[in-house]
C-alpha cells in the first residue's frame, strides 16, 4: 500500500518536475518565506538556523546539525539530511530532538515535502 501512495504522490508531483529542476532560489526559498521564516529571521532564529533568502542556503547545506549527528542538508541525500527528517517527524529516528517542522503550524504537503526531497536528492543546488 505504502508503494502505491508514494507512486501516486510522485507520479502526481513529477508532471513536470524532475529532481534536476528543483532549485533553492525558485523552489525552495518561497516555501521558507511562506512557511519558515516567521521562527527562523536572523536574530531570533530558532534553533540557531536562519532560513532568510541570502543566508538560508549557507546555513544549510554541508552544515552539521545542532541537534542531531546528521547534516541539515547532506546534498543527494534526503534520508541523511536533518532537514528532510524534520519535516518528516522522523527525526527521533536519528538522533534528534523536538517538535516536527514547522512548530505550532500545520505540516507541510506531502508535495511541499517531496519538493525539499527532490531538491536534496538532486544534489541541493542553489
Amino acid at each position: 500500500m505504502r508503494v502505491v501512495w508514494m507512486a501516486v504522490l510522485l507520479g502526481s508531483f513529477a508532471v513536470g518536475t524532475s529532481a534536476g529542476e528543483v532549485s533553492f532560489a525558485a523552489d525552495i526559498v518561497p516555501l521558507f518565506k511562506s512557511r519558515c521564516v516567521v521562527c527562523h529571521l536572523p536574530g531570533s532564529e530558532q534553533g540557531g538556523l536562519a532560513l532568510h533568502p541570502k543566508g538560508g542556503y549557507a546555513n544549510l547545506v554541508n552544515v552539521k546539525s545542532t541537534e542531531s549527528p546528521l547534516l541539515r542538508v547532506a546534498p543527494g541525500n534526503a534520508e541523511e539530511s536533518y532537514l528532510y527528517r524534520k519535516l518528516t517527524g522522523t527525526h527521533a529516528e536519528v538522533g534528534g530532538n523536538g517538535q516536527r517542522m514547522p512548530f505550532g503550524d500545520a505540516s507541510l504537503t506531502a508535495e511541499e515535502i517531496e519538493r525539499v526531497r527532490l531538491w536534496i536528492a538532486g544534489g541541493a543546488k542553489p
